[in-house]
């Protein structure tokens, strides 16, 4: 505090000996106070002063004041500064470098971006010191000590994976290309559009912040960068986006939008689709329009969208996606160390507070560290956590005594709640006219049984100090803070209308049928979306967790939507009672199953269904402990002895060489598995120690590989022979691309190996890659595109399928294997021989192979209630993910004993029955595709045998 006033006193004296001097600035003698409370002396047209540890220098608003400004500004960015509120009153921003300063006066930036100074540089200086850019200007910034919503996002850096279509004319096997960023500015650097997705606070906005003030910031160093023109699409109204854009332009920067998309000079940012009007048919409408001004000026400018990830985005764009990823333990333990909450870590790792996935999240995290040193109770239920959080932003502001307050205060949560759920219900964007909340605004509401009445011109100021309405926006409009607030408002008010009587249904009742379901509005290559929404699911999610019976409120939402019930359960952060794990948990269970396999339902709410359930535990997968170890029992069907026709005939234009000749094979009867093996039941494995017990993996070649070592005969020595071969024939990638089962990105891979020009390199890059491979758990057993309970395991290798076999066996006193290629082919195909497990013509809706654009694997049984059902009732013969078989990769005529089934044996595996990522003609049952032993992709997964009957 002494230097500081010592600073003040250094720059009062300069000004005063420069007016003596009559060198002052436009005369006049005035003085004003300076932020802080030290006194200027000099013109109040001055918009900052920098005070080093010998001068003080003031810039004022003239060109060459404005240029010197900048010079400074970028010194103190570029060495890491970041500016902060600064002073008594509002509207003041300090800097600190070195012992230095630079202070922008109070209303200095207002005045620099409204009337005749408006222009891009002054729009820049603007976005590189307001607060809510600026802090960007470190990697990292502390939170304040105090919670505080103007600072909602948390100070970990975001990972985001980047989904972007295959390039034109890609072949019908084509698939998206996924790659994971550590920075937004990748994405940036190689899309000129591109939407960023993610969960409520996951930090899209903050995402969008970080990219306005780094461009900002390049523009103003003369960097190659275009001019941030950040918007938000709920303050879009009526107008078409470029009427839209041409009034912020305008606004900010006081010239001709036209002229600078002319130029390419626009990076325009685009937050919040899913604040955009509620109503489906008018949000689709307003975002061809925003597809169309894309397609008009994204060839030279650039677009970046932002939008909620679930339900809310449809794909309209037809844009690249950037999913940001939920934070990792890593930086969840980084964070919760530097806000000195270690504490939390703990009931993080405890998978009974089910508190790791709501930590995930960055919104959530940041009340979690402050709410956990006063109320760790409440830290599950993210209604609770937001009302504690809610509680301390309102003491906050009641011991600054503001104007209003003592009559505001006891009705702005009640009164607020009214509101937002009218907002809600009207689907209203998230930025309204201010005299439209008032008016929506109830006269009186109740508090402790009384009437009171609502100021309600004083509510939405005081609501603005409180930032439960964000400060930030223009005084004419209303806008809550952040949606998940407006949410829990409107939780608040639907539980009073239920407690009043009042038939809530119409919220909760979306689309299920197949009829129903408006069409997924999504470029060719996009993946299936989920379901459309009600735009009720977070508000009834938190209305549950506040819910004096919440079991009452669960079951009312069944009736109409067993997926956001299932939810309910899932994600309120509620400690269920015993009855309702007996009596609720199990109807919520059954009606999942039913949408399952219901053929009214349509596929995506059959999906939606699928991911629900195995999240809700799965009662088809119900673990049950023998002896002491906890194991799901598969379920079987039964396959007669018989005589089968395996392989193809001459005259199938479908078939490969290597599905010849057709032949018959002599089987004794066996049952297998219903569907292949699920992630909840190898997590049965795992728990069991099944990575650490080396009497399942009952091969030398297992072992070997369990241990980390090379194995002969494996993935390095297939690649080193495919290597060879496509050197050694310059047509190779034709003939891949004419195969239709190798994706664009698959064939790059390999035009990179090819390109290799010495074995070692080869080598060495393969073995780069498989060491990558866990050897505590199946490859992408964390990705949460294929971790769901009930989708099937997938990033196993041959030698694991078999160790979960050995294990299975001990486990439950039956014998269980692999099946051999033949076994696989005749539970498939039949008695009859047919092409596909339903019959003999293909049919895209019945299978999830690339053609149906899933494009990641879907729970078992997802596709039965249309007809994935195999002659003696197997689900999931055909797409999903490919089956390992027991069976080495060797030419027809299938022979048991000729050592083909050696388990001891080196060489290929035959895998079976086609995948999410390839097309129908691998889906057929005789198609034979050959797998190294130890290879670990997201499509391989398998099902279990058991010998007899």
């Amino acid at each position: 505090m002494a230097a500081k006033k010592a600073a003040g006193q250094n720059r009062a004296k300069n000004n005063a000996n420069r007016r003596r001097g009559g060198k002052g600035r436009g005369g006049g003698g005035r003085r004003a106070s300076a932020p802080g409370g030290a006194a200027y002396a000099g013109d109040i047209s001055v918009a900052a002063d920098f005070v080093g540890r010998d001068k003080v220098v003031n810039y004022n608003y003239t060109p060459a004041g404005l240029d010197k400004l900048i010079e400074k500004l970028l010194e103190f960015l570029e060495a890491g500064a970041v500016f902060v509120p600064y002073g008594a009153r509002p509207g003041g921003h300090r800097a600190e470098l070195d012992g230095e300063s630079l202070t922008f006066h109070p209303d200095a930036l207002r005045r620099l971006t409204s009337g005749r100074l408006r222009s891009e540089q002054t729009h820049l200086i603007n976005l590189t010191v307001a607060q809510r850019y600026g802090r960007w200007a470190t990697e990292f910034v502390p939170l304040a000590a105090v919670a505080d919503l103007r600072q909602e996002d948390v100070d970990v850096a975001p990972l985001y994976e980047l989904t972007e279509p295959p390039p034109p004319g890609a072949g019908p096997g084509a698939q998206p290309n996924r790659a994971e960023l550590t920075d937004i500015t990748q994405a940036l650097d190689k899309h000129l559009a591109f939407v960023i997705l993610g969960a409520p606070g996951a930090g899209k906005t903050s995402t969008l912040q970080k990219i306005t003030f780094e461009q900002a910031r390049a523009r103003l160093a003369g960097r190659p960068a275009r001019v941030p023109l950040p918007v938000r699409l709920s303050e879009q109204h009526g107008k078409t986006p470029h009427e839209f854009l041409e009034g912020e332009w305008r606004q900010y920067t006081g010239g001709d939008l036209d002229d600078a998309l002319a130029e390419g000079r626009v990076l325009v940012l685009a937050d919040g689709i899913n604040e955009m009007p509620r109503d489906l048919d008018l949000r689709a409408e307003r975002l061809k329009d925003w597809r169309s001004l894309v397609e008009r000026h994204g060839e030279h400018n650039q677009f970046v969208f932002t939008s909620r990830a679930s339900g809310e985005y449809g794909g309209h764009l037809s844009l690249p996606n950037v999913l940001v990823k939920p934070l990792d333990e890593k930086r969840i333990a980084d964070y919760a160390r530097r806000q000195k909450a270690e504490g939390l870590l703990p009931l993080l790792a405890d998978p009974g507070r089910r508190l790791a996935d709501l930590a995930a999240n960055p919104f959530y995290l940041q009340m979690m560290t402050q709410v956990y040193r006063t109320d760790p109770d409440q830290l599950a239920n993210r209604g609770r956590l937001i009302e504690t959080f809610i509680r301390k932003l309102l003491n906050r502001e009641r011991d600054q005594a503001h104007r209003g307050w003592a009559q505001a205060a006891p009705v702005m949560i009640p009164a607020l709640a009214r509101l937002a759920f009218a907002w809600q219900e009207k689907k209203l964007s998230l930025t309204i006219e201010a005299r439209a909340a008032r008016a929506m605004l109830p006269e009186t509401v109740e508090v402790d049984g009384e009437d009171c009445a609502v100021p309600a011109k004083d509510l939405l100021r005081l609501a603005r100090a409180a930032t439960i309405l964000d400060p930030a926006a223009p005084t004419r409009s209303a806008r809550f803070y952040h949606q998940l607030l407006q949410e829990y408002l409107a939780a608040l008010e639907l539980l009073r209308r239920r407690e009043a009587g009042e038939d809530l249904a119409r919220l909760w009742q979306a689309p299920r049928l197949r009829d129903a379901m408006p069409p997924a509005e999504v470029s060719e290559w996009d993946a299936l979306p989920e379901p459309p929404g009600t735009g009720w699911e977070e508000t009834t999610v938190l209305a549950c967790g506040l819910a004096a019976d919440a079991p009452a409120l669960v079951e009312a939402v069944r009736a109409h939507n067993p997926n956001l019930a299932g939810r309910c359960w899932l994600e309120a952060g509620i400690e269920w009672a015993a009855t309702a794990q007996t009596e609720l948990k199990p109807k919520l269970q059954q009606g999942l199953l039913a949408e399952l396999y219901d053929p009214r339902m349509h596929l995506r709410i059959r999906l939606q269904a699928g991911y629900t359930l195995g999240r809700l535990d799965d009662p088809r997968f119900a673990p049950r402990v023998i002896n002491g170890v906890k194991v799901i029992l598969p379920a079987l069907v039964q396959v007669p002895g018989d005589t089968y026709t395996i392989g193809s005939s001459d005259d199938d234009d479908q078939a490969h060489r290597d599905e010849k000749p057709q032949h018959t094979v002599d089987l004794t009867a066996f049952a297998i598995g219903k569907w292949p093996v699920t992630n909840a039941e190898f997590a049965c494995f795992m728990g069991a120690g099944g990575y650490k017990d080396e009497q399942w993996w009952e091969t030398q070649l297992a072992r070997r590989w369990l241990r980390g070592e090379d194995v002969t005969g494996g993935q390095l020595t297939a690649i080193l022979r495919t290597w060879t071969s496509l050197r050694s024939n310059p047509n190779w990638k034709e003939a891949y691309q004419q195969a239709g089962i190798f994706s664009p990105q698959a064939i790059q891979a390999w035009e990179w190996l090819v390109g290799l020009s010495e074995e070692e390199e080869v080598k060495a890059a393969v073995i780069r890659g498989m060491s990558l491979k866990s050897r505590e758990c199946p490859q992408y057993w964390f990705d949460t595109t294929c971790s769901n309970p009930s989708q099937p395991v997938v990033g196993i290798t041959w030698f694991e399928a078999n160790a979960y076999c050995a294990w299975l066996s001990a486990a439950s006193g039956r014998r269980f294997r692999l099946p051999t290629e033949a076994e696989w082919e005749a539970a498939a195909r039949g008695l009859d021989g047919r092409a596909y497990p339903w019959g003999n013509d293909w049919d895209n809706a019945r299978a999830n192979t690339i053609e149906g654009r899933v494009q990641k694997p879907s729970p078992v049984g997802a596709y039965t209630a249309v007809g994935n059902v195999g002659p003696f009732e197997g689900e999931d013969q055909a797409g999903n993910v490919w089956n390992w078989t027991s069976s080495l990769y060797r030419p027809y005529r299938y022979q048991a004993d000729d050592g083909r089934e050696d388990p001891e044996a080196e060489g290929e595996r035959c895998v079976r029955g086609g995948a999410w990522d390839d097309r129908r003609r691998v889906a057929r049952c005789a198609c034979r595709v050959r797998g190294v032993p130890d290879n670990f992709d997201n499509f391989l997964g398998f099902r279990v045998l058991s010998p007899g009957s």
